[in-house]
C-alpha cells in the first residue's frame, strides 16, 4: 500500500528538533528507491514494445508503488514510455512504438525511482 509522507513541521513544532529530523528521514526513504541501467534496447518495429529491466532495492509488486521513469535525452518522440514494478526489486520500463516505422533507440541510460 502506498504510504503518505509525513507533513513538514509546522509553527507549533518549530522548537522540537525531532520533528524536522522525522520529516527529513521520511523524505530520504521516499527518494532512496532508485536504480539505473545502461542498455541498447534494439530495433522496435511499428506497434511493438521494447523493454528494459532495472533493479531497484525495495520495489515490491502489487504494493501500489508509483514508478517514475527518467529518460535519456536521445529518446525518440515516437515512443510512449512507462514503467511498473514487475517483481521484487525489479522495475520494467516499456517503450511502445506508436509510429508506423521501426525505431532503433541508441544505447542509453534509463533511470527509475519508486515511491512507496
Amino acid at each position: 500500500m502506498a504510504r503518505v509522507l509525513r507533513s513538514s513541521p509546522g509553527v507549533t513544532e518549530g522548537d522540537d528538533p525531532r520533528s524536522r529530523e522525522y520529516f527529513e528521514n521520511d523524505v530520504g526513504k521516499f527518494l532512496s528507491m532508485v536504480g539505473r541501467t545502461t542498455v541498447d534496447v534494439g530495433n522496435i518495429v511499428a506497434g511493438a514494445i521494447g523493454t528494459v529491466t532495472v533493479t531497484v532495492a525495495g520495489a515490491r509488486p502489487d504494493a501500489q508503488q508509483t514508478v517514475q521513469v527518467g529518460l535519456p535525452s536521445a529518446v525518440n518522440t515516437g515512443l510512449v514510455v512507462w514503467g511498473n514494478v514487475t517483481a521484487k526489486n525489479v522495475v520494467t520500463v516499456y517503450l511502445y512504438n506508436r509510429t508506423g516505422v521501426a525505431i532503433d533507440p541508441p544505447s542509453a541510460t534509463y533511470g527509475v525511482r519508486v515511491m512507496p
